[in-house]
This record gives C-alpha cells, sequence and structure tokens, in this order.
C-alpha cells in the first residue's frame, strides 16, 4: 500500500481525530486520571533555609585582620567541610533524636539508617546566587520536609547540631596537635638542656679566660685584654733587645777602650748617653789636650803653664782609666739585667701566646656550643609558641563559633516542586499528546489515486481464490481454519 502525503491536509487532520476521538480522548483521559492520583497522594515538601556565615580562627589566621581567611581556597575548604559535616551520620542522627524530643517530650532511640538516609537526600547547602563555593562567606543551610512548621526546626536544630560537631572536631583536632606539640617541647626542651649543660661545663672548664674566649667568639669584640698583652709585651722586649744589644756594643767599646784610651776620643756619644761620666770625661779630655797642644805651640815645653796642662791632660786620663773600669762594671749588670728582663718578658710572652693559641683552637668547639644552645633555643621558643597558640584555639573551640547564623530560618510561603494543577495539567496534556501520536502514526491516509489499482487487484485475487475453492485444493484449508480464503488474501 503506498501512501500519498498530500492526503495529511487539514480538512484530512481534523477529519481523522473526529473519526478516531476514542483514542485520543481515551488517551487523555487515562492520564488525566492517573495525573489527578499522583496529584493527590504526592509528597508535598516545605523548604527551610538558615544563612549562616564563615570566619577563620583568629588565633591561627594568617592574614592582616583576625578571623579572616587567607585566601579563597582556604575559605573553601573550609565550607566543604561545613558541608561533609552537615550530612554525617553523627549530626544527621542527633538531629533527628533532637526533633523527636521537641515534638514528642521523649528521648528518641538511635534511627535508622533508611531515616538517616532519605533526610540526608533532603539536607543541601549552596552559596547564595548560585556562586560557587569559597567566593563568599554566607552560605545557606536548606532542610525541606512535608511540614512547614517542622522543616523550620529541622534546619535550626541542624545549625545547632553542626556547631556542636564543629566545635569538637576543632576540639579532638586541637588535642591532636596538643599532644603532638607537647611531647615535641618536651624533646626540645631536654635536647636543650643538655646543650646547655655542656656549655656551662664548657665555661667553667675555660675559667678565667672565658671572657677572652667570648670576645673571640664575638664578631664585635674589639681588642682583648691578652691581644693588648702581647702586643704590650712584644713592645716592651723589642725595647729590652734593643736595649741588650745597645749595653752589648757599650761593653765591647769600653773594654777595648781599657786597653787603648784614645778609642774612647773616637767613640759616638749616643753610646755615651747611658754614662754621662765618661762623656763628661772624655769631653774634659779633648779640651785639655786642646788646651795643651795651643800652649805647646806658644810657648816652650818647659814652660809652666805647658806643664800643668799636660799634668791636667795626664790626670783626666788616670781618671777616665778609673772611670772606665767603674762603667764596664755597671754595663755588665745592667747587660745582665736587661737579658733577664728579656728573658722575662720572652716568657710570659710565649705563655700569654700559648693561651690565646690554646683560646683559638676551643673558639670552634665553643661557637659551635653558642650556636647549637641558641638554635634550640629558637626551636624550643617557636614549639612553645605553636603550643600556646593552640591551646588558645582549644579554648576558642569550646567556647566560641565559626558560624554564625543570620536572623532566624526562613520558611518559604508554598511547598516546593510543582502544584497540584500543574501536575494535572502537565499529565492531560501529554495523555493529548499520547493519542494524537496513536492517531497520526497507526492511521495512514489514502489517496484517489491509489484505490483503483488496489480494488482491481483485489477482485483478482477473489477470483483466483473462488476457483481454486471450486477445484477444491483450498476446500480443506477453509474447513479447518474457519477464515473464508478470498479475505486472507483481501487482507
Amino acid at each position: 500500500m503506498t501512501s500519498n502525503a498530500t492526503g495529511l491536509t487539514p480538512t484530512e487532520c481534523l477529519r481523522l481525530l473526529i473519526e478516531y476521538r476514542r483514542r485520543w480522548i481515551v488517551s487523555t483521559l487515562v492520564c488525566a486520571v492517573l495525573a489527578t492520583g499522583y496529584a493527590v497522594f504526592m509528597p508535598r515538601y516545605w523548604g527551610a533555609s538558615q544563612a549562616l556565615v564563615v570566619r577563620s580562627e583568629a588565633s591561627s589566621s594568617r592574614a592582616r585582620q583576625p578571623g579572616k581567611f587567607a585566601d579563597l581556597y582556604e575559605m573553601r575548604t573550609f565550607q566543604e567541610t561545613i558541608l561533609e559535616l552537615a550530612k554525617s551520620h553523627q549530626v544527621l542522627s542527633k538531629t533527628l533524636k533532637a526533633i523527636e524530643l521537641t515534638e514528642t517530650g521523649k528521648i528518641a532511640g538511635e534511627p535508622s539508617l533508611r531515616k538517616i538516609e532519605a533526610f540526608r537526600r533532603r539536607v543541601d547547602m549552596r552559596p547564595p546566587g548560585g556562586a560557587e563555593f569559597g567566593k563568599t562567606e554566607i552560605f545557606y543551610l536548606k532542610v525541606k520536609d512535608r511540614n512547614s512548621k517542622r522543616a523550620g526546626q529541622l534546619v535550626d536544630l541542624l545549625r545547632h547540631q553542626l556547631d556542636l560537631r564543629l566545635r569538637q572536631l576543632r576540639d579532638d583536632r586541637s588535642q591532636g596537635l596538643i599532644d603532638e606539640l607537647e611531647k615535641q617541647v618536651e624533646l626540645v626542651s631536654k635536647a636543650h638542656e643538655a646543650k646547655t649543660s655542656r656549655l656551662v661545663e664548657f665555661e667553667s672548664e675555660t675559667g678565667s679566660d672565658l671572657g677572652e674566649l667570648r670576645m673571640l667568639h664575638s664578631a664585635n669584640s674589639g681588642q682583648s685584654d691578652l691581644r693588648q698583652q702581647v702586643v704590650s709585651l712584644e713592645n716592651e722586649s723589642r725595647l729590652i733587645e734593643a736595649r741588650v744589644q745597645e749595653s752589648q756594643q757599650l761593653l765591647t767599646v769600653l773594654r777595648a777602650a781599657q786597653k787603648a784610651p784614645e778609642q774612647l776620643i773616637a767613640m759616638p756619644s749616643s753610646l755615651l748617653i747611658s754614662q754621662p761620666t765618661l762623656r763628661r770625661l772624655k769631653d774634659g779630655l779633648v779640651d785639655a789636650q786642646l788646651r795643651a797642644a795651643r800652649l805647646a805651640g806658644t810657648r816652650t815645653a818647659d814652660h809652666p803653664q805647658v806643664q800643668a796642662s799636660l799634668e791636667s791632660v795626664d790626670q783626666i786620663r788616670e781618671d777616665l782609666y778609673r772611670e772606665l773600669q767603674v762603667a764596664v762594671k755597671g754595663v755588665e749588670v745592667e747587660l745582665g739585667l736587661n737579658q733577664e728582663r728579656y728573658t722575662v718578658l720572652l716568657s710570659q710572652y710565649k705563655a700569654v701566646q700559648q693561651r690565646l693559641d690554646s683560646l683559638a683552637q676551643r673558639r670552634v668547639e665553643y661557637s659551635n656550643l653558642v650556636s647549637a644552645v641558641a638554635t634550640s633555643q629558637t626551636v624550643l621558643d617557636q614549639a612553645q609558641k605553636q603550643l600556646s597558640e593552640v591551646r588558645a584555639g582549644q579554648a576558642a573551640a569550646r567556647s566560641v563559633s565559626l558560624v554564625t547564623p543570620i536572623d532566624k530560618p526562613e520558611v518559604g510561603s508554598n511547598p516546593i516542586g510543582l502544584r497540584r494543577a500543574s501536575v494535572l495539567a502537565i499529565g492531560s496534556f501529554g495523555g493529548l499528546v499520547l493519542g494524537l501520536g496513536w492517531v497520526f502514526l497507526t492511521v495512514v491516509p489514502v489517496s484517489t489515486e491509489s484505490i483503483e489499482p488496489l480494488v482491481d487487484a483485489t477482485k483478482d485475487t477473489h477470483e483466483t481464490a473462488t476457483s481454486a475453492f471450486r477445484s477444491g485444493s483450498l476446500a480443506d484449508e477453509e474447513l479447518e481454519t474457519g477464515v473464508p480464503v478470498h479475505s486472507r488474501y483481501v487482507d
């Protein structure tokens, strides 16, 4: 059978709807009845919401303002934690117990898992305005229930249980941190005490040189007493050494002058600075010799003045010789004293230098001990500070909430979801659509051009079937089935 699209005209469609009106009317009525039944018995839920605002812990806040989150990721993490707590088994169970206690005044038992799961599906938490978590500090805690008053009570009790569970979670977390930090403080304290004891023992072993060792350890210590003593001993030893050398040279010259007094006249005056008597006798001898030579040039050798000047020169030479002996003994004594003094200074210098060398060797160990004690003290102070902050956070967790409600719970003026009339209208419209689809999908309109060939073919088939029936070939089959053979061919 061939179809023609030109048959689906508005007139033809109207004719089909009228002719097969039972199909779409029955479908519409059936769906309307089903929709009415569903609308009558369907559950109607009322929605209650509670606006909440969150903040960070003031004791652990790293932001400039206490109570502010360091970044949006931290706030989002905290809000997701609150969402998980709000849908946790413990919070939902205690909320159902609390609402039953409020309604009946009796302590309820543990709710079943089915009730908890059903209640969990009716709990939701969303940020305002369709935003994402972490974008704003405000979010809404929502609860659905068949009773509007009970929905408001549920959201309020759920918020209260959520607050208590969050405090308990913060308390447990803080207690865990406190236990860990107390153990850390104990270990660090023992290590600090051990290092401090070693430092005290080391300083006791150092004794009187402790001040010098501290000055060596300090970067801005300046000149220490031992260093100044070393410098003073070095200067004094150089001076005594110079005196010893000068005394040795003077002694050598004086001993030579004992053998040849004339050499005393050629002696430098710088060597006779320590011998003022010899220097005056030398000058007097030179003056007497000059005077004798001047008189000898103007007078005879027998002249009394010449004789007196010569005697004066001889007398001064004798005095100079005697003074040379005394000076030699004095220089020998002074040389011995200077040598002894130089030996003492040298031994003192070596002793002080050994002390400095010993302190220099101990300075590294002392610096390490001081640095270790300072580092352990810093670690101990940091651990104690963290312990104090966590204890303050635990005290705050037991008394202060991080989730603050805004106003009171709000219950909607109408139940959420579709109304009964809307459900009935949608069901009826759906039945109508199904009925129309049933009509247009099962009934195919046939055009007049295709009817005539169909009638001719039907006549030929009827004649063939009749002749076959008369011949007896299909008679038995017609008797067995009870269906005329020609009607089967027509179909």
